[in-house]
């Protein structure tokens, strides 16, 4: 486990890298993080001391979307790769969900690729299941040179634990912000889901980076944190 600002650090470096790269990082300590466009939102650096206040320090991650709790119980999966001029956001994000679905085994084309009402850091390349979000996903794509371009594509898998307490942090964010609330009901996690047949975590870690691994060939650097 690792400070969510040294996880952030862990990504920063991969995309920062020229070759394929995987990291896989869970924070030890509850946290929020946040795109770093917030920062232009009216109110947000008395938000920002606010939540840290309330035990969820605030941190900055350069992709978009919304707020999202870290801490233990989530894991997040980053792959950093270059892609020819042709490759589009969509495609970057349909590797990643790729990778997850196939690291879930028979569980995996259970999920559902599309938005989740009322979920923090709602987006089109959710996963659900049974209406309710597992697995959201970001992504970050700059010029590489040569007309190829770096991608890096980002996923915050829900593992196990009790939802409700970063679902609070992430609303009492939010109304500082002038931002809607999100719902507890509209989230889950694998151990909720599955029960017993959940997979330990440190065993879906090993799958998510073999399954990365491959989809990113040849020989990508993996860091489990």
């Amino acid at each position: 486990m690792l400070g969510v600002a040294e996880g952030l650090l862990l990504e920063a470096e991969a995309f920062g890298e020229s070759g394929p790269q995987v990291r896989l990082w869970t924070a030890e300590t509850p946290a929020l993080v946040c795109p770093a466009a917030f920062c232009r939102k009216l109110g947000f650096e008395a938000a920002a001391r606010n939540s840290a206040a309330r035990g969820w320090p605030l941190y900055l991650r350069p992709t978009g979307g919304g707020v999202v709790p870290q801490g233990p119980g989530v894991l997040n999966v980053a792959l950093a790769f270059i892609a020819g001029r042709d490759f589009g956001i969509e495609a970057g994000y349909r590797l990643i969900t790729d990778v997850i679905r196939a690291a879930l085994g028979p569980v995996g084309p259970r999920l559902v690729t599309g938005p989740t009402q009322d979920s923090f850091c709602d987006g089109c390349w959710n996963l659900s299941v049974s209406g309710q979000k597992l697995v959201g996903t970001a992504q970050r794509i700059r010029p590489a040179g040569g007309g190829a371009r770096r991608v890096l594509a980002h996923a915050l898998i829900l593992l196990e634990g009790d939802l409700a307490p970063g679902v609070e942090a992430v609303n009492g964010l939010h109304a500082e912000v002038g931002l809607p609330p999100v719902v507890g009901r509209a989230h889950t996690t694998l151990a909720a889901f599955m029960g017993p047949d959940a997979p330990d975590p440190s065993q879906l870690a090993r799958d998510l980076a073999a399954y990365a691994l491959d989809a990113l060939a040849p020989t990508p650097a993996v860091v489990a944190a």
